[in-house]
């Protein structure tokens, strides 16, 4: 007895560490309780969620894997596991996975989930609510099973649903963080801005803080002014903090000039990349990356996410002004244009074909050179790359010329400010880029999936946040033909009118 009980307290010594972010300590002692008892569960679990920690992927699988081999359908690891290959865009798997637990245990409720998920990943969204209608609507499971099936009606656009199934989840489970945020989602795509009340929910979602962009930090967090009010911002000293990916940081910028107008004074913590174009833009606020940034808690009253805002300022349609508000500085124009040269075709056209990571999805929102044709096809035209990151390998199998210039060279958003904004026209998928034309005012004419980012919203060809931008969206799931031979259609106008 005396044995065990001194195993558990060195696993709960090991859980400790692991909960305190020393990841490589609890393992050292994860596997020494491993080594007195190999089939301590608690322990097989917890040596998977190290290795993860410490970015150990191949072995948390394998650890997991081998747990599972101990403890067959064991509700927990099997989620882990299969978490860690849809994080790993391993969604075959998954199912695989999730089927096989199944054919042994048919109400598995976990694998039930699993699988729903795999389904959803794989765009099978109708699968994937069957499966999730498969778990009982009372018990453990019933509200995560209500939020995931609504977050697969809402992608066959079913958003009534969607709200519906996340209204009953929430009422199963008062206070659901995650629930409560794809609410906001799903309100916001439909255009509902009173959604931005719930949009607040994010900043308690560890996953979300995870991968705010690394400008609200876990200590910066609680400090943060959620759902301001004017009475919390008028004459107060804010540090603005940008969030979530740069093109969001491009879009919520668009609420400065509104901070600006009640605030005694801003200063913002944004992208690096960032710094340059918003400082040119907004003379009076001070800039910094968050490397560069020296944060005095005396000299600030309130520290507000970007997101923030929206809530504010923006809660209707209507209160969209929708104009410029970016703008890089003349000299760098100048510049550029004198690097672009003099004009050899009517119309020259910025391309990005690629947008996101592969946990924003981004095989749903890329394109290769043959489903570009029809726009590649356009006569007296001149190509510019304006895709984020090295792709020489690429433009070097276009079918046509395509003009790059080192990625060093536009990485800073100033310069690719100045060198959009010398082309007549910018065709894109939804990127960081769009949002950088809208800001500018350039003409964008965007590529959208079937399902897209909220802040493309559900329907319609524009989106609140630009005038600029023209959105050409796809009827069905991967199906980019129609929507690029849209877009080929307009430019062609556009040379039509140019003649």
């Amino acid at each position: 007895m005396a044995g065990a009980s001194d195993l558990n307290t060195r696993f709960e010594t090991a859980r400790d560490l692991l909960r305190t972010d020393r990841p490589a300590e609890a393992l050292a002692a994860l596997d020494e309780v491993l080594r007195r008892d190999p089939r301590h569960l608690p322990a097989l679990v917890s040596r998977g969620s190290a290795l993860l920690a410490l970015g150990r992927l191949d072995e948390a699988e394998a650890a997991w894997r081998g747990a599972l081999a101990r403890h067959p359908g064991q509700d927990v690891v099997l989620w882990n596991l299969g978490m860690l290959l849809i994080e790993r865009e391993r969604h075959a798997e998954a199912l695989a996975l999730a089927d096989e637990a199944l054919a042994a245990a048919p109400a598995h409720g976990r694998a039930l989930l699993l699988r729903g998920d795999a389904l959803a990943n794989l765009s099978r969204f109708e699968e994937a609510v069957a499966t999730f209608q498969r778990i009982p609507t009372t018990g453990d499971l019933a509200a995560d099973a209500l939020t995931k099936e609504a977050l697969a009606q809402a992608a066959l656009q079913r958003y009534d649903a969607a709200l519906a199934l996340l209204d009953r989840a929430i009422a199963l489970r008062p206070g659901d963080l995650f629930a409560t945020f794809r609410r906001a989602i799903v309100r916001l795509a439909t255009r509902d801005f009173g959604g931005w009340d719930d949009y607040e929910a994010r900043w308690r979602l560890p996953f979300f803080l995870a991968r705010s962009g690394g400008v609200v930090t876990r200590e910066l967090a609680p400090r943060l002014t959620l759902k301001p009010t004017l009475d919390d911002l008028a004459g107060q000293r804010v540090l603005l903090l940008g969030e979530q990916g740069i093109g969001d940081e491009v879009m919520f910028a668009s609420l400065i000039p509104d901070l600006i107008g009640v605030a005694k004074a801003v200063a913002c913590v944004c992208d690096e990349r960032l710094v340059g174009l918003f400082s040119a833009s907004f003379p009076g606020v001070s800039f910094a990356g968050p490397r560069q940034a020296r944060i005095s808690l005396a000299a600030i009253d309130r520290f507000v996410a970007m997101g923030s805002l929206g809530g504010l300022f923006r809660p209707t349609e209507a209160a969209f002004p929708g104009t410029p508000y970016l703008a890089p500085r003349p000299e760098a124009r100048a510049r550029w244009a004198e690097r672009l040269g003099p004009r050899r075709r009517r119309l020259r056209i910025g391309l990005s074909w690629r947008g996101g990571l592969p946990t924003t999805r981004r095989s749903l929102r890329s394109l290769d050179w043959t489903q570009l044709a029809p726009i590649l096809d356009l006569p007296d035209c001149e190509f510019v790359s304006l895709q984020y990151g090295d792709v020489a390998a690429e433009l070097a199998a276009a079918p046509v010329p395509i003009r790059a210039f080192a990625p060093g060279e536009i990485d800073d958003f100033e310069e690719l400010a100045a060198l959009t904004a010398g082309l007549d026209a910018v065709v894109s998928v939804q990127t960081a880029l769009v949002h950088l034309c809208g800001a500018i005012g350039q003409p964008c004419l965007t590529l959208v999936p079937h399902n897209p980012e909220w802040r493309y919203t559900a329907v319609g060809s524009t989106m609140p946040w630009y005038r600029s931008v023209r959105l050409f969206r796809q009827a069905e799931p991967g199906n980019w033909a129609p929507v690029v031979a849209q877009a080929a259609d307009a430019l062609r106008a556009r040379l039509g009118a140019s003649s």
